[in-house]
């Protein structure tokens, strides 16, 4: 499987390949799963805000499309 982002009209990414923690190839693509957009801050990447870190922050997101391929 994969997964495209475009941002206004032009393709921005690709994504097909997956690191997933304890979950092999081809997880996510192999059982249904939920999309999840958010603004994280921290974690393992790319790590704990410092004094280069932009506040605030702003996600906006007009619309969200999903297509499932017909088989």
């Amino acid at each position: 499987g994969e997964i495209r982002w475009y941002v206004d009209g032009q393709h921005y990414q690709t994504q097909t390949e997956w690191y997933s923690e304890g979950h092999p190839f081809p997880a996510p693509f192999d059982q249904p799963f939920h999309l999840l957009l958010n603004v994280a801050v921290g974690g393992n990447w790319p790590g704990p805000p410092d004094s280069t870190t932009t506040f605030p922050q702003k996600m906006m997101v007009d619309y969200v499309r999903v297509y499932r391929r017909v088989k």
